[in-house]
């Protein structure tokens, strides 16, 4: 039993703002470990619901925020960026089912921290005339080469959007929103411990899970930045049309090139700051 598991940091108990997420500071620090440790309950829940192999990818900002000597050792670390699938590196079409921890609610939407990718860059993503979240890319990816998405921790707002999006996939709230920074949280060791409780439920099933997703290639994408500027850079890109201002769209086969094109452009926006 093959177990992927891709962690975030936004939709950690405890987390609400943005310093949190950012290196160099306390905070951060404080927030890295919440993570750490919430990682560590879903891969205990996957082992106790019968998983035999355990991959977990750090999928927050830079991607290596997971405290390495503190991961439970049954599992194998992802980590460090830019990398071909991003948040889902280290899944195959061998694997029987994927965790996402510590995710939030998509950019434009509701949510703590709500963003897709970026936050920096896109106001916006649609997919197929859908609003993508992380979990539309991502699970839309496991979902494209046959693997189920089991389970998924965070907020209320973004529990809304999976219960739509992947209707089959538990959904582990671990804190309420009260706005873009502001929470009604569990404590960390009550999140922890129903993520374990729901994680192991969910893997348990995983034989039986539906393989679900809601869009299927080729998928039609809009990107709306933040900034005109950031389209201008955008649309120098050939396979990019300009539909306003704000805005570029383009046309791919499946999820793997949708991630890899949207993860250049996050890149390509960074370098301009």
């Amino acid at each position: 039993m093959r177990i992927m598991i891709s962690v975030d940091i936004e939709g950690v108990a405890g987390v609400n703002e943005t310093i949190q997420g950012r290196r160099g500071n306390p905070e951060y620090e404080v927030a890295r470990r919440l993570m750490t440790q919430e990682a560590n309950a879903a891969i205990a829940g996957a082992f106790e619901g019968g998983a035999t192999d355990v991959v977990v990818a750090d999928s927050h900002g830079p991607m290596r925020n997971i405290i390495a000597e503190e991961l439970d050792e049954r599992a194998r670390l992802v980590s460090g960026k830019p990398r071909p699938l991003s948040m889902i590196q280290g899944i195959d079409e061998n694997h029987d089912g994927v965790v996402l921890i510590g995710y939030h609610a998509a950019a434009s939407n509701s949510g703590v921290l709500a963003h897709t990718v970026s936050g920096m860059a896109f106001d916006s993503i649609d997919i197929n005339g859908v609003r993508a979240g992380e979990p539309t890319l991502f699970g839309g990816y496991a979902a494209e080469i046959g693997v189920p998405l089991l389970a998924v921790s965070g907020d209320d707002c973004l529990a809304r959007e999976i219960s739509e999006q992947f209707p089959s996939a538990h959904r582990i709230v671990v804190k309420e929103a009260l706005g873009a920074h502001a929470a009604n949280s569990m404590s960390p060791a009550k999140s922890r411990e129903l993520i374990r409780v729901e994680v192991a439920k969910a893997v348990k099933n995983a034989k039986s899970a539906k393989v679900e997703a809601p869009c299927t290639g080729p998928l039609d994408i809009a990107v709306r930045f933040h900034k005109s500027l950031y389209a201008d850079a955008a649309a120098l890109l050939p396979m990019m049309k300009r539909p306003d201002a704000h805005t570029v769209s383009f046309h791919v086969d499946g999820h793997a090139d949708a991630i890899s094109t949207i993860s250049a452009l996050s890149l390509m926006i960074a370098g301009m700051h």
